[in-house]
Order: structure tokens, then sequence, then C-alpha cells
């Protein structure tokens, strides 16, 4: 009569874990495209009822009499801060190459979240100041819907950002080795792959992020 050997006599299977490394590093990336796929639906709606809305202006109910978009000087310090935010997290990513480059990216993966949470600080102002509410008009029910959902994105990614950097000085000062081809011990989810979902997230809010400043003050 055959016995089955235990998993932990012999491995999961012959010659390998259950999950390879490359397996293991994709599932964050596919997860990542996934998120932004559900935004970029979410997103679509929003746009789409702000150049309708405009065209028909129903009842001339689009811009009702003291309702403007704010100072422009603002929203484009708000987002600047959040665009240069993204570019500098993404030109430190370029320096993630190798376990030497880890520590040179802290500062860049923690200078991307500061200037985020400042994007975040001052779009949040402004908001608070724009002398009209979310219920004044089809522009400002746009308006804010549109602006209060891109801030909670920043604001995502500047933790994103900083969770980032810190794994990246731990991996600095305590390497993960890799466990031999046959072991059972599944392969922590390397910093490669963690960087290239935050990579994917961040163009693709950054684009976002351009795209509400011209239709909020230019359309």
């Amino acid at each position: 009569m055959m016995t089955e050997t235990p998993a932990s006599r012999t491995g999961l299977r012959a010659g390998g874990r259950s999950h390879p490394p490359e397996q293991i590093a994709k599932i964050p990336v596919v997860g990542t495209w996934l998120l932004v796929g559900a935004n970029f639906f979410f997103l679509v709606p929003l746009f789409f009822a702000f150049f309708f809305l405009e065209a028909t202006n129903n009842n001339h109910g689009w811009q009702p009499t003291g309702v403007h978009p704010p100072e422009i000087w603002l929203g484009t310090l708000a987002f600047a801060l959040a665009l240069l935010g993204v570019i500098t997290g993404q030109w430190g990513l370029k320096r993630l190459r190798s376990q030497a480059s880890l520590a040179s990216y802290m500062n860049f993966g923690r200078s991307a979240a500061v200037l985020m949470v400042a994007a975040v600080l001052v779009q949040l102002w402004q908001l608070s100041h724009a002398g009209f509410g979310i219920s004044s008009g089809a522009y400002a029910s746009c308006f804010f819907a549109m602006n209060i959902w891109v801030t909670i994105e920043v604001a995502i990614l500047a933790l994103w950002s900083i969770s980032l950097a810190n794994r990246a000085g731990y991996e600095y000062t305590h390497p993960i080795p890799l466990p031999p081809a046959d072991s059972e011990f599944e392969v922590a989810t390397p910093i490669s792959a963690l960087a290239q979902s935050y990579q994917i997230f961040a163009i693709f809010l950054g684009a976002i992020v351009v795209l509400t400043w011209v239709v909020d003050y230019f359309l």
C-alpha cells in the first residue's frame, strides 16, 4: 500500500514552492491594475456629469449667482504640489535598482509624501473657503465631488509613499534572504513589486490631477 508523504518532508512540490517568487511579485501589480480600473470607472461618470450639466444648464443652474471657480492660484498650488510629489516619487523609484540604493530611496519617498500631504492641506483649505457649498448648483456639486475624491486619492498615495520608503529602509538594514527552491516557506513580496504597483497608480493619479485642474479652471 502506498502512503502519502507529508509535504513537510518533501516540500510542497518537487523543485519549488507552491508560489514561486515571480508569481508572488505579480500579485500586487495585478491588484493595482484592478484598483486603477475601479478608480477609472468611478471618475468617468464625474467628468461626464461635469460636461453634460454644463452643456444642458437646466434653469441656469450650472453656475448660479455667487458660484464661480475658487482662486486659480490656490488650486494651481494644490495640484502642483500633488504633481511634484508624484514626480519626486517616480524619480526616486528610478534609483531603486539594488540593495545599496534602498537607503537613498527613503529620502525621495518621504519627500514625495511631504509634498502630497502639503497638497492635501492646501486643497482642504481651498474647499473649506470656496464661498459656496456642494449643493450650490451643478458646478459646485461637480467641483466638490471631483476635488474631494482626488484629495482622498492623493492622501492615500502619500501614505503609500511613506510606507514604501519605510520598507526600503527596513530592507536596507534587514535584507530578506531568498529561501532554497524546494523550500516550503513562501517568499516575501519583494519591494520591486511593491514599487512597481506604486508607480502604476502614481502615473494614473498624476494624469487625473492634471485633468481635474484643467477641467475645474479652464473648461
